[in-house]
């Protein structure tokens, strides 16, 4: 029997948006609901998988509910974060973002195995801070793979944020005028016509796993569990 502690995360600032994207990877590539407690358990705990097999039913099942309830939590927008030792500072004038940091950020917020992509257009380094307000970083186009690092928290905050303020967004992405609109190729004039699709996917996705892991914690197959 595994007698190993079990370091189990009891918030989502303690979970990675790098282990949440794996996750997510095999959640929408497998259905078989055993294997997925387990990867879950492996994922979000640091065992290794041969090891979870060693471990109490009980308490797997005791880890799968703690993680599942942090899950359809819908923490607030953090605009400044810090990793690494660094500050990263959410773009201050979503108004004001570029074309370029509009489209980046719509596409790959569409997909949970970009999402660390969009979080690098979404919040930058902090270069300059006064009283409550700061400067981050031009974007210069290139994503960072250090994001996967970021707190889940901090990534969850800033999609239900967006989500929230998506259709206040694209009226000012949209309000360009027509001679501009007379210079942009079909491609790009057909990209912000989604109107900010990729955060609709990802809030449909995330809406999917919760009530998946909702019917895992209901379901009258699973014993009830005492202490």
């Amino acid at each position: 029997m595994f007698k190993q502690k079990i370091d189990v995360p009891n918030k989502l600032s303690e979970i990675t948006l790098g282990q949440y994207q794996k996750f997510s990877k095999i959640f929408t590539e497998d259905t078989d609901q055993d294997f997925l407690q387990k990867k879950m358990v492996e994922i979000f705990c640091g065992i290794p998988l041969a090891e979870v097999n060693k471990i109490k039913y009980s308490s797997v099942r005791k880890v799968v509910d703690v993680i599942s309830n942090m899950f359809n939590e819908k923490p607030k927008l953090r605009k400044i974060f810090s990793l690494g030792g660094k500050e990263f500072g959410f773009h201050p004038q979503l108004s004001e973002m570029s074309f370029g940091e509009f489209v980046d950020a719509d596409t790959f917020t569409g997909d949970w195995q970009t999402m660390d992509k969009a979080m690098s257009v979404l919040y930058r380094p902090v270069k300059d801070k006064f009283n409550d307000s700061y400067l981050i970083e031009e974007y210069d186009g290139k994503t960072k793979e250090y994001m996967k690092q970021m707190p889940l928290d901090v990534a969850f905050g800033a999609i239900f944020f967006l989500s929230n303020l998506r259709n206040e967004l694209m009226r000012h992405i949209l309000n360009f005028s027509a001679k501009k609109m007379k210079k942009m190729t079909t491609q790009q004039q057909q990209l912000l016509e989604r109107n900010g699709g990729g955060i609709a996917q990802c809030i449909a996705s995330l809406e999917r796993t919760s009530r998946s892991l909702t019917k895992w914690k209901d379901s009258e197959l699973i014993p009830a569990l005492h202490g």
